[in-house]
């Protein structure tokens, strides 16, 4: 999730409850099925969106989607990633900050809602990183 989160840096969480779906730009942490470790990701598309990537450049619903906590690194590193998708119901998009090294749902597909846990809320350690999480 570099450049925004780095690795040592301790979260605090809120645990979602379950009418609360997860927001876009929300990181949230989740379960992937079969895997016995959380991971920690932003979530890019929610049920129903339409995302693109192309040209090195990330659409949500036809716009170009403003990503400020990539702190000006490219949506789509290499320009040779094309695909499209639309979001089917309880299914979210999410990927890491740091698009080059993030293994999200470009590789393992959507998440279902009821594999997300909770979402960050802050940074809270070490006390020289304690703010929110972008």
């Amino acid at each position: 999730m570099e450049p925004g989160l780095r690795a040592g840096q301790w979260l605090l969480f809120r645990r979602l409850a379950p009418r609360r779906a997860p927001a876009r730009g929300d990181v949230v942490v989740f379960e992937l099925p079969n895997e016995d470790e959380h991971r920690l990701k932003r979530v890019i598309g929610v049920p129903g969106d339409r995302l693109k990537a192309e040209d090195g450049l990330l659409f949500l619903n036809g716009e170009r989607l403003a990503e400020p906590y990539l702190l000006g690194a490219p949506s789509i590193p290499g320009l040779d990633e094309r695909w499209e998708l639309i979001l089917g119901a309880a299914e979210y998009f999410v990927m890491g900050d740091n698009r080059v090294r993030s293994a999200d749902s470009r590789r393992f597909g959507p998440v279902r809602r009821e594999a997300i846990g909770g979402r960050a809320l802050a940074r809270v350690w070490p006390p020289s990183a304690i703010g929110g999480v972008g």
